[in-house]
């Protein structure tokens, strides 16, 4: 299962993310029961907790789904906590430049590299291998993505990309949105910022890095493809519920 993420990212096809931040366990294992490589579980935006995340990552890893988490804002011991449980990807907001980028490296990548603590027992255990094929393959089977979310992070961009143990970068679309255009309602990949995102995707081939994004439509999701995203999460908790709803309802002769 760890290798897996990194065939897929290896195979040239982008890995198709879910966005999940509701914590219901069942509500999960029906995620998860959709043609999903990954699952991205947060805990900037979302409901999840220390206490949850442990579960939902257990829950995402015996249905074969690669456990990502978004941590709260530079919360750096949540990210070592969130490997110990068993991600594979930490996700960190607001990576604005590369002293923040060398914060998140170091505390999600192991000696030489960075500085994270001993203690893979856990996640050994759900991947079912030894504490030592975990201390082996983990770093080179892991990622860890900065957000580039601000007019800041892209004029630094080059520089987060560089720094030793930042595997790529997530572009947070509305984010930037608000930063470029100074108003506080976003314009996802809206015409002030699509050639930021894609010059971003650009830099990220030049450097070796992957490119990861988020959208909530599959129209988006596929120029996003286009332009050679490596990993693309599609859709929200409310999209897909919504989504479902209006499947029952629309159809309806009495409403």
């Amino acid at each position: 299962m760890m290798r897996r993420l990194k065939q897929l990212l290896d195979s040239g096809k982008p890995v198709l993310c879910a966005w999940c931040g509701i914590t219901d366990p069942r509500y999960l294992e029906r995620v998860c029961e959709f043609s999903f490589d990954a699952v991205v579980l947060d805990m900037q935006h979302g409901f999840f907790d220390e206490t949850s995340v442990q579960a939902g990552i257990a829950t995402l890893i015996s249905n074969g789904k690669a456990p990502f988490v978004r941590i709260p804002l530079d919360r750096w011991d949540t990210a070592s906590r969130v490997l110990d449980f068993g991600a594979l990807g930490v996700i960190a907001p607001m990576i604005n430049t590369a002293e923040d980028a060398r914060k998140f490296a170091s505390v999600t990548k192991f000696v030489p590299v960075g500085q994270r603590s001993f203690g893979p027992r856990h996640a050994a255990s759900l991947y079912g291998i030894s504490s030592n094929e975990y201390l082996e393959e983990f770093d080179h089977c892991s990622l860890a993505l900065a957000m580039i979310e601000t007019l800041e992070a892209y004029h630094n961009v080059e520089d987060i990309l560089k720094v030793e143990g930042i595997d790529g970068v997530l572009i947070g679309p509305g984010d930037l949105s608000i930063s470029v255009r100074q108003n506080r309602i976003p314009d996802a990949y809206g015409p002030d910022t699509i050639d930021i995102v894609k010059d971003i995707i650009n830099r990220c081939k030049i450097d070796g890095k992957k490119a990861a994004a988020f959208t909530i439509d599959s129209a988006t999701a596929n120029m996003l493809n286009e332009m050679g995203a490596d990993l693309i999460s599609v859709g929200i908790d409310d999209s897909y519920i919504a989504d479902g709803i209006v499947s029952h309802i629309s159809g309806l002769n009495f409403r």
